[in-house]
């Protein structure tokens, strides 16, 4: 009977990360479409709809908590817990990451956050993450290696936009002075430690899956 109490908390704990993972994704995703296509009543939601995150990782927290207090498990269980309430704590710094995309665009209207210059940029790179990050949350859900070991590669292009951005803001094409230049660069922050979360949490279910880190793995 305990141990189907114990795989009932674990599944519990796997259905509450992918309502959060799910979460996530639309928040960030709200936010870009706030961000490029200035939709102020948007970011507003992704703003209001942060402490709903914040609860689901509480709600993760405690049943994990409660699943070691009362269970004590041991080897692939344990792993499945303590990757829980570290995945919860990747997709809630996801879920801050995107609130601050949100804010940046608020705080522009109704004026463009992102240049036109830069525009193009910012639509590649709210892809390129949007994809690593709907990829980590599948992960998540399936628990799929292959697919895990797939986002180092994704991060790869993720880095060669930002350092294009950075090109872009030292470049003669450059005319929108130092304040457009400092939102950019945030900007640019936020979705790199996006990206950097997406593959964080995969690598944390390739150990929870196969006790291994990911770099000891071929694919």
């Amino acid at each position: 009977m305990a141990r189907q109490t114990l795989d009932g908390n674990t599944a519990q704990l796997q259905t509450l990360l992918g309502e959060m993972g799910d979460a996530v994704v639309v928040a960030f995703r709200a936010a870009c479409a706030a961000l490029l296509d200035r939709h102020p009543r948007l970011a507003e939601r992704v703003i209001e709809g942060d402490p709903a995150i914040d609860d689901l990782r509480a709600r993760v927290e405690r049943l994990a908590t409660e699943t070691i207090t009362i269970f004590a498990p041991v080897g692939p269980d344990m792993r499945v817990v303590v990757a829980a309430i570290q995945s919860a704590h990747e997709l809630e710094r996801v879920g801050d990451l995107a609130k601050h995309i949100a804010e940046a665009a608020h705080r522009r209207d109704p004026d463009p956050c992102v240049p036109e210059v830069a525009r193009d940029l910012l639509v590649e790179l709210s892809g390129q993450v949007a994809a690593m990050l709907a990829k980590s949350v599948t992960v998540l859900r399936t628990r799929n290696v292959i697919l895990a070991l797939e986002l180092e590669s994704d991060d790869d292009r993720v880095d060669a936009l930002h350092r294009d951005l950075f090109t872009l803001m030292f470049g003669e094409r450059w005319t929108c002075g130092i304040p457009a230049a400092v939102d950019l660069t945030l900007l640019a922050r936020f979705y790199e430690r996006i990206a950097d979360h997406a593959v964080s949490l995969a690598e944390r279910t390739v150990y929870m899956v196969t006790g291994r880190h990911p770099e000891a793995l071929q694919l």
